[in-house]
């Protein structure tokens, strides 16, 4: 056995989901001017462990005994057991804690509250160290669109499941505080998106903050859109996202925050304030997303407005996705021009499935059909003669409120058909009444003596006139 046991070993258990992505390998990377030795807390994807073997020496905390026989080979030391056995005779130059600390206590061993946990990792750090810490967001959007209740165990390692009455902070401005009670200097904070255990965009609250967010906006809405694609939500968590960002509040509702502390004063370790990916993000237009300003204008029914921002698309970034072009007066920029290859029919059709999907009033009712609405759009956008790309919807989260929206436009297209089914179910009543009306009066006097003199005397008086108007007579 090439890992030590420290106490509170859990020996038939093992963490789900260890932390992973490049954003948390980028960070890890910072650390490398510190060097000496590191302590990673917590499960961490094994490609985060081997980002820091090369410039540190590194220790291993994990409470599962069989994730401590799998990184026992990989040149590091590995304690097995609790936070609460870890004694503050160790000093480290950095502590990494980017799975939280709520998966560091055992079920042998006291159960740590937030500031408790953050307390003993404060004491393993030496003076200058560097605390990288994740704290889950009980608000964050990822929460408020989960169908499950995160206050009850829904897998084996969520034995205390706390969820909002937990002791975490709830906000930057609250964490930031309360990791300066704990004696920690906040270097860099930014909020994480889309999921705690797989961030891939991190933006500092001031720069979420900014009116020209926009393209901010449209990195996180891409990020949760590829991590909720299909998966089972209450509500759109898309269209939160947009909509916490648009309204400033993006960071108070983002899944997680990521802080850089130091213990100390910061020793000037520079942190970009927007991260997407693997590193820095690139300078950033200003402007606001294509596809909000076209929603809005179809809200507002403002029919010039539409014409103008799709004549506009058409005219500088056909082959752009609506969601991935900002606007910044008649500027148009494309925020990656390496996945702008498609098809405008095909963007068109996917915005026409988000206006109906998402439940949102435009100005076309009559048009209550993807296809429908998507040649409308065609038209507007000077594009009649294009055809609309066709084939199944294109992955989206499977929305519980979405499908409640759909379910009451059938509702209103089904009470419609009603009731013009029951109108022409009256014509049909009315005519039928009358035609039966005229059977029964050609049938009475068809088959009558008196029905036939009549005929005849009709006929006679016709041919009598006719040879009246012949005579001279007449003609004087």
């Amino acid at each position: 056995m090439s890992y030590e046991l420290i106490g509170g070993e859990m020996a038939d258990f093992t963490d789900r989901e260890p932390v992973d992505g490049a954003l948390a390998a980028y960070l890890i990377g910072l650390l490398r001017p510190l060097g000496g030795r590191v302590l990673v807390a917590g499960p961490h994807a094994t490609a985060l462990i081997d980002a820091l073997t090369p410039f540190a020496e590194v220790t291993c905390l994990v409470r599962s005994q069989p994730d401590a026989a799998a990184l026992s080979g990989r040149g590091v030391t590995v304690l097995c057991g609790s936070l609460a056995k870890l004694t503050g005779t160790e000093r480290y130059d950095a502590v990494v804690a980017l799975d939280g600390v709520e998966r560091l206590c055992s079920v042998e061993g006291p159960q740590y509250d937030w500031a408790e946990s953050v307390r003993v990792l404060h004491r393993v750090l030496r003076p200058g160290g560097a605390l990288l810490l994740a704290v889950e967001n009980e608000l964050g959007v990822h929460r408020l669109v989960d169908r499950a209740t995160v206050t009850f165990a829904h897998t084996t390692d969520a034995w205390c499941p706390l969820g909002e009455f937990g002791t975490k902070p709830g906000s930057p401005a609250r964490l930031e505080s309360r990791l300066a009670a704990a004696g920690l200097t906040v270097g860099w904070l930014g909020a994480a998106w889309p999921l705690p255990a797989a961030p891939e965009f991190a933006a500092t609250p001031a720069a979420l903050r900014e009116e020209s967010s926009g393209a901010l906006s449209a990195a996180a809405v891409a990020s949760v859109a590829a991590a909720f694609a299909g998966r089972p939500v209450l509500s759109d968590p898309r269209r939160l996202t947009a909509a916490a960002i648009r309204a400033g509040v993006g960071a108070e509702f983002a899944p997680a925050w990521l802080v850089c502390a130091f213990r100390g004063a910061d020793p000037g370790l520079a942190v970009p304030p927007v991260l997407t990916g693997g590193g820095p993000a690139a300078e950033l237009p200003a402007g606001r997303v294509l596809e909000e300003l076209l929603i809005g204008a179809c809200l507002r029914h403002d029919l010039p407005a539409i014409r103008r921002l799709l004549a506009g698309w058409v005219e500088r970034a056909p082959a752009a996705g609506l969601d991935s072009v900002l606007v910044d007066g008649d500027t148009y920029t494309v925020l990656d021009p390496a996945r702008a290859t498609g098809e405008p029919g095909a963007a068109l059709r996917r915005f026409a499935h988000t206006l109906l999907a998402g439940g949102y009033a435009q100005p076309w009712p009559a048009a209550a059909d993807v296809p429908s609405l998507t040649t409308i759009l065609l038209a507007a956008a000077g594009l009649a003669d294009a055809v609309g790309a066709t084939g199944p919807a294109p992955a989206a989260p499977d929305s519980l409120r979405e499908h409640e929206e759909q379910v009451r436009r059938l509702e209103e297209q089904l009470a419609d058909a009603a009731v013009r089914v029951a109108y022409v179910e009256t014509e049909l009543i009315h005519r039928d009444a009358e035609l039966r009306r005229a059977r029964l009066q050609i049938d009475a006097f068809s088959g009558k003596v008196g029905y036939r003199i009549a005929r005849l005397g009709a006929r006679a008086a016709r041919r009598a006139v006719r040879a009246l108007r012949r005579s001279p007579l007449f003609k004087d």
